[in-house]
C-alpha cells in the first residue's frame, strides 16, 4: 500500500444479509415490535336499568362486610381488620405482581429486607475492625442480586404495613375509603381507592383490550455533555457517570419502551389513570369484583372509564370517547418519556485519580492523552438518543358482568355474549341489551380518520364452520339483527384492521387508534477528537521539526533506492533463460567475503613488518 493511503481512514463495508433463502440469513427488519409491548383493559360500564337484571345478579360474590374485612353498614365504615385485609390483598394480587420500591417506601415497609434484618448495633469508635466488618457485610447484602426470597420478604412487609397503615389512618365520620393494591401494567401494582360499604349495583361493561406497541426508529447524536482540551503532550483522567449509577435515579430513569422494570410500569400506569379521568367509585367497584375472581385472569388490569349512556347518539359518543382515550394514552407515553429523560443525567468529568465504586454502582474511568506536539486536541462527548414509533392499538373487545362484590366479575369473549346475558339479564330485555352492547363495539375511527368495522357475525353453522360477515348498521345507526340465538355468533376481527400509509410501516393486528413518536436518551456516549488549528511551536522549534522530517525523508529515500536496486537485479535475473538464471544471480548478488580485510598497520600498530 502506498504511504499516503495509510493516513486516509478506510470506511468498512456494512455486513450484508441474505434474503431469507435456504442457507442464508434473513434480512434485518426494523418493523419487528420491541419485546416491551404492553396491554391493558379499558372497562366501559353501560348505564342499564337495574330492573333489567335478574334477582340473582345482586347476590353473586361476597361483600367486604360479609368477609369481615371491614365493619359497619352500607354507607358507614366503622373499622378495618388489618389481618383480614392483608389476607384479602394476598389473595387478590397475582403471584408475579410486585410493588415498586417507592410504593414500598411510601407505606413505611422494608425496601431492603435483608439489610434491615442485619440491624447493626452502634459500635464504639475504637473498635475499628468490627466497624469495617459490619460495613462490609451491609455492602455485601446490598450488592446481592434480588431473588424470589428477597421479593417475598419485601411484598409481605408491604402488604402488612399497608393494612396497618389504613387502620391507623381511619377517620370516623369521614367518607368511607379503602386503598386496595391491584395489578397494573406488566407486573406492577397500582393503588385504587374503593368504597368498601357501597351498595351493590349490577353492571354490564365492555372490556376493551388496548396495546402500546413500540418500534425502533432513528438512532443518532444527542446533546453535548462535555468538552475537554488537552495541551500538546498533556494527559488527564476522565470519569463517566451514567443515570444507572444510583439506585433511586436508576428506578426513575427506567422506561416501558426499553425495559420491563416494575417502577416504569407503575409510573406509566399512574399516568394513564390520571390522563383517562378514571372515576374512583366505578374503579373501586370493578377492582373489588375482580380481586378474587378466577375468570377475570391472574394479571387483569382494568382501567375503568366513565359509564356509557345508551340514550340517543350513544354509539357516536362512545366513538369520540375511544378517540380521546387513545390520544390520552399517547400523551401519557410522551409524558412518561419526558420524565424518563429528565432522570437520565450523564456527566463526563476530569479527575486526578482513579476511583472505585462500591456496591452496584458503575463508573467508567479512562485516561486520555494528546500525542500531538504542535496543536491542542479537543474531545467532544455527546450522548446517543433512540427514537421509538409508538402505536396505540385496540386489539380485542370482551363483555363483563360485575356488581361490586368480591369475586363477582365474569368476563367472556363476544361469542359467549348470549350465555352471559341469559345468566344475568331478564329475558324480555336481552335482545335490546345485546343490540346496545354490539353497537358500541361495531365500529371505530382509526388514527387515519378511516371508519373501521371491528365485529363480524357468524350465521348458518355447518359443523364447526360459520359464514362470517362484517356487522351492518340499520338506518338508526344500530347493529342489525339477529343478535342472539343458537346459530348466531359474534367475534372481534383478528387481522390488521388499520394500515399506516407511511412507507415501510409495520402491519399490526387490530385497530390503530393513535400513532406518535418519542425519543429517549440512552446511557451510551460517542466522543469526537478535533485537532486545534493554531500552532503551539515557535519558528526555531518548528524548523527543528522540519529538519527532523527532512532527515527521516532522506533515510527513507535511501532505503527506497536500495530496494529499487535489488528489485531491478531480480527483474534482470527473471529475464534470463532458465539455464543462465543461476549464473546471472551469482553475478548480480555475489557472496560477501566472510573474512574482513584490514590494513597491516592495524596489525603492527604502525611498526614495520618483520623481515622474512
Amino acid at each position: 500500500m502506498p504511504t499516503p493511503d495509510l493516513s486516509t481512514p478506510v470506511v468498512a463495508d456494512v455486513a450484508a444479509f441474505g434474503g431469507g433463502d435456504a442457507g442464508k440469513a434473513a434480512k434485518i427488519n426494523y418493523n419487528v415490535p420491541l419485546p416491551g409491548a404492553y396491554s391493558w383493559q379499558r372497562v366501559v360500564p353501560l348505564e342499564i336499568d337495574r330492573s333489567d337484571f335478574v334477582e340473582q345478579a345482586f347476590k353473586i360474590g361476597d361483600s367486604l362486610l360479609k368477609l369481615k374485612v371491614v365493619t359497619g353498614d352500607q354507607g358507614v365504615l366503622t373499622g378495618i381488620d388489618a389481618g383480614r385485609l392483608a389476607k384479602f390483598i394476598r389473595q387478590a394480587l397475582p403471584a408475579p405482581a410486585r410493588p415498586s420500591l417507592r410504593l414500598v417506601a411510601e407505606v413505611g415497609a422494608d425496601v431492603q429486607p435483608l439489610l434491615s434484618e442485619l440491624n447493626p448495633q452502634p459500635l464504639p469508635p475504637q473498635d475499628l475492625d468490627r466497624v469495617r466488618f459490619a460495613l462490609r457485610d451491609r455492602r455485601a447484602v446490598m450488592a446481592e442480586p434480588e431473588d424470589v426470597e428477597v421479593q417475598r420478604l419485601r411484598i409481605d412487609s408491604y402488604i402488612d404495613r399497608l393494612a396497618k397503615f389504613q387502620v391507623e389512618t381511619l377517620v370516623e365520620d369521614a367518607l368511607p375509603k379503602l386503598i386496595l393494591p391491584l395489578p397494573g401494567i406488566g407486573n406492577s401494582i397500582r393503588h385504587v381507592p374503593i368504597n368498601p360499604v357501597a351498595p351493590i349495583y349490577p353492571r354490564l361493561a365492555l372490556v376493551e383490550t388496548w396495546e402500546l406497541r413500540s418500534f425502533l426508529g432513528d438512532y443518532g447524536l444527542g446533546r453535548t455533555l462535555q468538552t475537554f482540551s488537552l495541551l500538546p503532550g498533556e494527559r488527564t483522567t476522565i470519569t463517566v457517570h451514567t443515570w444507572r449509577t444510583e439506585a433511586a435515579t436508576r428506578e426513575d430513569a427506567t422506561s416501558i419502551f426499553d425495559s420491563s422494570d416494575t417502577a416504569a410500569q407503575t409510573r406509566f400506569t399512574d399516568a394513564l389513570q390520571r390522563a383517562s379521568g378514571t372515576a374512583s367509585q366505578e374503579s373501586g367497584g370493578w377492582g373489588v369484583s375482580v380481586s378474587t375472581s378466577v375468570s377475570a385472569g391472574a394479571s387483569f388490569f382494568g382501567l375503568v372509564s366513565a359509564s356509557a349512556s345508551v340514550s340517543a347518539g350513544f354509539a357516536a359518543n362512545h366513538q369520540e370517547s375511544s378517540q380521546r382515550f387513545s390520544s390520552r394514552a399517547s400523551q401519557s407515553a410522551s409524558e412518561h418519556a419526558s420524565q424518563v429523560n429528565n432522570s437520565r443525567r450523564q456527566a463526563v468529568e476530569s479527575t486526578s485519580a482513579t476511583q472505585t465504586a462500591a456496591g452496584v454502582e458503575t463508573t467508567t474511568v479512562r485516561e486520555i492523552a494528546n500525542t500531538n506536539l504542535r496543536r491542542v486536541l479537543n474531545f467532544v462527548f455527546r450522548e446517543l438518543n433512540q427514537s421509538y414509533d409508538t402505536y396505540v392499538v385496540l386489539r380485542d373487545i370482551q363483555v363483563a358482568f360485575y356488581n361490586g362484590n368480591a369475586g363477582s366479575a365474569e368476563i367472556v369473549p363476544l361469542p359467549e355474549l348470549g350465555r352471559l346475558l341469559e345468566k344475568h339479564v331478564k329475558e324480555p330485555s336481552r335482545d335490546r341489551v345485546a343490540q346496545q352492547l354490539l353497537t358500541l363495539a361495531a365500529q371505530r375511527f382509526d388514527a387515519f380518520s378511516e371508519v373501521v368495522t371491528t365485529l363480524q357475525v357468524g350465521r348458518n353453522p355447518r359443523g364447526i364452520k360459520y359464514d362470517w360477515q362484517d356487522a351492518e348498521l340499520d338506518d338508526d345507526g344500530l347493529v342489525a339483527g339477529p343478535w342472539l340465538g343458537p346459530d348466531v355468533r359474534w367475534r372481534f376481527k383478528q387481522e390488521p384492521l388499520s394500515h399506516d400509509p407511511a412507507e415501510g410501516s409495520p402491519s399490526i393486528p387490530g385497530v390503530i387508534m393513535d400513532k406518535s413518536a418519542v425519543t429517549l436518551r440512552t446511557d451510551n456516549l460517542v466522543v469526537e477528537a478535533l485537532l486545534g488549528q493554531a500552532d503551539a511551536l515557535d519558528p526555531y522549534a518548528s524548523s527543528v521539526q522540519a529538519l527532523d522530517l527532512m532527515d527521516r525523508q532522506a533515510r527513507l529515500d535511501d532505503r527506497l533506492a536500495t530496494t529499487r536496486v535489488t528489485t531491478d537485479r531480480l527483474d534482470l535475473v527473471a529475464a534470463q533463460p532458465d539455464p543462465e538464471k543461476v549464473t546471472a544471480f551469482e553475478r548480480l548478488f555475489p557472496d560477501e567475503p566472510e573474512i574482513q580485510v584490514v590494513s597491516t598497520s592495524a596489525l603492527t600498530n604502525g611498526a614495520h613488518p618483520p623481515q622474512q
